[in-house]
C-alpha cells in the first residue's frame, strides 16, 4: 500500500514530505496543491514558533518565577536603547510592560519644557511617548527635570503630560528664571506631595535672575512638603524661600552668569539654617558663602547636632574662619574645604581652628596638576578634615610646624605623584631634602611612616637623618623619634624611557630582571641613613618595607595594589632570611627588613 501511495505522488522529487501529506497531495489538481500547501505551510509555520517558544521556555532564565524577573528588569535601563530589551521574546515583552521600574527610569531621562509641555521642543510626535511612558511607570515615584517657562506661558502648573503624575514625583530639576520665583512655592504645594529632592538652577546666559527683594516673594509652607530631604539651590541667595525641618542635605551654589545676584546675606542665612536643625551635609560651593560677616559675637551660633559632613568650596580662610564660628561643627563630622590659588595651608584655614579638632592619622597626596588633598583621621579611621589646595604649594607649606606641633600624629601617609608633564624625568619642582626636614620635626609621636613616589621615599631618608637647628627653633633631635614602622614605595614611571631606575638597570628588560639588582642599588641608599640614626641614639625600628611599582600617570594608592596579586611579580619579593643585602640592613634597622616586590603598572585611580 505505501509503495502504491508513493507511486501516486505527483512530485518524486520531494520524497521527504512526510508520508501523511504525500497521501493528501495525490489527486489533487495543481491549483490545489497550491491552496493545500499555503495553508500546510501556515500550520507549520505557527508549530515551529511554538517549538521555538518551548525551546525558549525550558532556559535557566524562565525557570524565575515573574516577581524576581520584576526586580531584575527594574535596574536594566541604561539609556533608549535599552528598549530592545522587551523584544527578546514574548515572555519578556509581557514582564517589562508590567515592570513600573524600567519605565520610572525612561522617564527620569526626560526633558519637560512650559511653553508646549512636550519632551522636546517642537515635537508633537513625542507627546503620545510621554504620555505612555508615565502611564506604564505607575504607581513608582519619578524624577523629572523641567526647563524654565517663556514670557507668553509662564508658569501656572507643571507641563501637560508631567501634570497628572506630579503626585508621583520625588524628585524635580527646575532651570528657572525669575518669573519663576514667584508661583514656585505655591505650584509645589500644590502638586507634589511626595517632593524628596529640589534642584533649583537659576540665572543661565538667556535668562539673567537680576536683583530681587526676598521679603516680596512667597515662601513654601513644609507641612505641605514632609519628604523633603535634600535641596541644590543656585544662586544661594533663594534658599531661605525653601527651608524645612526635614531636611537633610543642603547644597547651595552662585550663579555662574548673572553678576547682579549678590551673596546671601549672613545674617538671612544663619536664620534660614536655624529652620533646618537636622541637616546632616551641608555644602557651599562657588562663593556661594556671604562676603562680609558680622562682627564674631554679633549672631548666635547656629547648631546642627547632627552634622555630618560640612563642605566649603572655592573660598579662603577668612570665609572658613567665619563660617566654623558662625555654626557649632560636632567634632565627629567631616569639614571639607577647598580654594585656589593657596600657596599654603595657613591660606585656606586658620591654626587655631584645624587644631581644635583632634586627629591621630594624616593621608597627604601631592598631584602633578600642583595641587594637594590633606586627609585627617581621628582613631586612625574617622575622617575630621579633608583640604584641597590648589596651588603652587611646597610640603613645607603644606604639612606647617606650627599646624602639627602638639596635635599628637601617630600615623602619616604621603603620595608624592608629581610628574614632569613631558619628558622622561621627574618634574624638578618635586620636594626636596630640605622640604621634608622641618615639617617632619612636628611629629614626634609618629610610629607609622609611608611614603611612595618617584623622589619622595629618596628624599625623606637623610631627612630622618638630619637635626634641624635654626636660630628661631633650635633642635638637636631627630625627626620621628617614635617611628616603629617604615615603608618606602619608589615609583617607576612607564614610559618609552622609565625613570627611577637603578644604575645601570636595561630600560627594555627592568621589570623581568632579577630583583636582587633592585635590591643591591636600594640597600645602598638605606644603609647610611639608618647608620646615622642609630649613631645619634634613634630606637631600631619594628619593621621597615620598601617595594617599586609602575605607574601611568594615574594616582595610585597602593594599599588597593598591594592587595591584587595579580599585579606583583611574586619572583621579586625577599625577606632578610633570603637576601644577603637585606640581612645586613636588618643589623641596623634592629627589625625585618622586608622587599615587597616590584609590582606591574596595573594600580588604583582612587585616592
Amino acid at each position: 500500500m505505501k509503495n502504491q501511495q508513493f507511486d501516486m505522488f505527483p512530485f518524486p522529487d520531494f520524497a521527504s514530505v512526510p508520508e501523511t501529506d504525500r497521501a493528501s497531495l495525490a489527486g489533487l489538481s495543481s491549483d490545489e496543491i497550491r491552496a493545500w500547501t499555503l495553508r500546510k505551510s501556515e500550520e507549520y509555520r505557527l508549530l515551529s514558533y511554538t517549538m521555538l517558544s518551548l525551546h525558549n521556555a525550558a532556559a535557566p532564565i524562565h525557570t524565575l518565577p515573574p516577581e524576581l524577573l520584576v526586580k531584575i528588569f527594574g535596574q536594566t535601563w541604561k539609556d533608549w536603547r535599552s528598549v530592545h530589551l522587551t523584544s527578546v521574546c514574548r515572555r519578556w515583552r509581557s514582564v517589562y510592560l508590567s515592570t513600573p521600574q524600567f519605565w520610572a527610569a525612561a522617564v527620569s531621562g526626560l526633558t519637560f519644557f512650559y511653553y508646549d509641555g512636550t519632551v522636546m521642543a517642537g515635537r508633537e510626535d513625542v507627546r503620545p511617548v510621554t504620555a505612555a511612558l508615565l502611564e506604564r511607570s505607575c504607581p513608582c515615584l519619578i524624577k523629572a527635570k523641567i526647563m524654565g517657562p517663556d514670557e507668553l506661558h509662564p508658569l501656572s502648573s507643571l507641563p501637560v503630560e508631567l501634570s497628572v503624575h506630579s503626585y508621583r514625583i520625588s524628585s524635580l530639576q527646575l532651570y528657572v528664571d525669575g518669573r519663576l520665583l514667584h508661583d514656585l512655592p505655591r505650584l509645589l504645594e500644590k502638586s507634589t506631595p511626595a517632593l524628596e529632592t529640589l534642584d533649583i538652577y537659576g540665572g543661565d546666559e538667556d535668562a539673567q535672575l537680576g536683583r530681587f527683594d526676598l521679603t516680596s516673594l512667597p515662601r513654601f509652607s513644609e507641612l505641605n512638603l514632609p519628604h523633603l530631604h535634600e535641596v541644590f539651590i543656585s544662586p544661594a541667595e533663594f534658599f531661605p524661600l525653601f527651608t524645612a525641618r526635614s531636611l537633610r542635605r543642603v547644597k547651595l551654589s552662585e550663579s555662574h552668569y548673572d553678576p547682579d545676584v549678590m551673596s546671601p546675606d549672613p545674617r538671612v542665612l544663619l536664620r534660614a539654617l536655624r529652620n533646618c536643625p537636622n541637616i546632616e551635609t551641608l555644602q557651599f560651593s562657588d562663593y556661594a558663602i556671604p562676603y562680609e560677616w558680622p562682627v564674631p559675637g554679633d549672631v548666635a551660633v547656629v547648631h546642627l547636632p547632627l552634622l555630618k559632613e560640612l563642605g566649603i568650596f572655592d573660598t579662603s580662610d577668612t570665609s572658613v574662619c567665619a563660617m566654623l564660628n558662625a555654626i557649632s561643627v560636632p567634632l565627629t563630622a567631616l569639614i571639607y574645604a577647598a580654594g585656589e590659588d593657596i600657596q599654603s595651608l595657613a591660606d585656606l584655614i586658620p591654626c587655631h581652628l584645624f587644631r581644635s579638632r583632634p586627629f591621630d592619622r594624616v593621608a597627604l597626596c601631592i598631584h602633578d596638576e600642583c595641587s594637594c588633598e590633606m586627609k585627617c583621621f581621628a582613631d586612625d579611621s574617622h575622617q575630621v578634615w579633608k583640604l584641597q589646595l590648589d596651588g603652587h604649594c611646597s610640603l613645607g607649606d603644606v604639612l606647617l610646624r606650627d599646624y602639627f606641633q602638639g596635635m599628637h600624629v601617630t600615623h602619616l601617609e604621603v603620595l608624592d605623584e608629581t610628574f614632569h608633564s613631558y619628558g622622561t624625568s621627574w618634574r624638578d619642582s618635586t620636594c626636596t631634602v630640605e622640604d621634608w626636614a622641618v615639617p617632619l620635626q612636628a611629629f614626634p609621636h609618629l610610629t607609622s611612616f609611608t611614603v611612595c613616589g618617584g623622589t619622595g621615599p629618596s628624599f625623606v631618608l637623610p631627612a630622618l637623618a638630619q637635626c634641624t637647628t635654626t636660630a628661631d627653633a633650635p633642635s638637636t633631635q631627630l625627626p620621628c623619634p617614635a617611628l616603629q614602622n617604615l615603608v618606602l614605595c619608589w615609583a617607576i614611571e612607564n614610559t618609552h624611557e622609565p625613570t627611577n631606575l637603578p644604575e645601570g638597570c636595561d630600560t627594555v628588560t627592568y621589570a623581568s630582571r632579577d630583583a636582587e639588582e633592585h635590591i643591591r642599588w636600594r640597600c645602598s641608599t638605606l644603609q647610611p641613613v639608618f647608620e646615622q640614626r642609630a649613631l645619634k641614639g634613634a630606637p631600631s625600628l619594628k619593621t621597615l618595607i620598601f617595594w617599586e611599582y609602575e605607574t601611568m600617570r594615574h594616582r595610585p594608592w597602593l594599599d588597593d595594589a598591594m592587595k591584587d596579586g595579580r599585579v606583583r611579580i611574586p619572583s621579586t619579593c625577599r625577606d632578610d632570611s633570603s637576601s644577603a643585602c637585606l640581612a645586613r640592613l636588618r643589623g641596623v634597622v634592629g627589625g625585618p627588613v622586608v622587599y615587597g616586590g616590584y609590582l606591574l603598572g596595573k594600580t588604583s585611580d582612587d585616592w
